[in-house]
């Protein structure tokens, strides 16, 4: 289907939100004409339409977008737990701020009232659009990428990583990758010196790479084990040491996979 195709074609998660929102606001539009013309029995007002959704859902839209645009769950906080019912709560606050500074006439005459009715339907938007961005984040890093073969960018020889940084070819050494992030469709590849982006899932470009030189130890992470200066698989604090001072985080699921490249004594090792 012609949307199913739109829809890939739209590989980031803020242009995914625009196009939820975009075809919501066609729904609404669509409804409002079949309503006033077949139900209520009166005239379509475009204009009076688009001022009403605004006021409903305008602020909603736009906080969504740039949510999505601008916070990076992964990098910015590490467990979710806090982070969700936090932006939750920011959300619907300044949601419902808005919609009462925009009808003050309305909603003025009783705050804590108006507060009060508004609640329900921002606390249920405002999930909706977290959960939603949820999934599609965890879909993008778990679903490979479909990309014909005359476009695709591959590994030759097993050597080195083509990239396109700043529109020009490049082929960075396997020897001086430190570490290797996903980053939805992308993954984010760290030298000592500088980071550069590749359209790739880790899973594939996991099983281009050699075995004896690089190892996933996380989900999201995959490392050049030369690069490695040291480690502490305790609980709670499964990380690695980079070379420059990085830092990658060891997953539970592949603490055992980690100690026994590592060669790690079983009494060191916290379960």
């Amino acid at each position: 289907m012609a949307i199913n195709k739109l829809w890939r074609h739209l590989t980031e998660p803020w242009q995914r939100a625009a196009g939820a929102w975009f075809a919501f606001f066609l729904l609404f539009n669509a409804y409002c004409f079949f309503w006033r013309h077949y139900i209520g029995g009166g005239h379509y007002q475009f204009f009076d339409s688009q001022l009403f959704w605004l006021k409903e859902w305008g602020s909603l839209c736009v906080l969504s977008i740039g949510v999505v645009a601008f916070f990076n769950l992964k990098a910015r906080v590490k467990s979710r737990i806090y982070f969700y019912p936090t932006m939750l709560l920011m959300s619907i606050s300044l949601i419902i701020s808005l919609r009462i500074l925009i009808d003050f006439d309305f909603y003025g005459y009783a705050l804590a009232a108006s507060v009060t009715q508004l609640f329900p339907k921002y606390f249920i938007a405002s999930t909706l659009v977290l959960i939603l961005w949820h999934v599609f984040t965890v879909q993008a890093e778990s679903t490979p990428a479909t990309v014909l073969p005359e476009h695709s960018e591959h590994l030759e020889k097993t050597d080195y990583i083509e990239v396109n940084h700043k529109g020009v070819a490049k082929k960075l050494p396997l020897a001086s990758v430190v570490f290797i992030k996903s980053a939805g469709n992308y993954l984010k590849i760290q030298t000592v010196e500088n980071r550069y982006l590749k359209r790739d899932t880790i899973k594939h470009l996991y099983s281009e790479l050699p075995s004896d030189t690089f190892c996933q130890v996380h989900r999201s992470y995959i490392v050049n084990v030369a690069q490695i200066a040291d480690f502490n698989l305790a609980l709670n604090k499964r990380k690695l040491t980079m070379a420059a001072g990085f830092s990658v985080p060891v997953s539970k699921s592949f603490k055992a996979r980690v100690s026994d490249l590592l060669s790690v004594e079983d009494s060191f090792i916290t379960k």
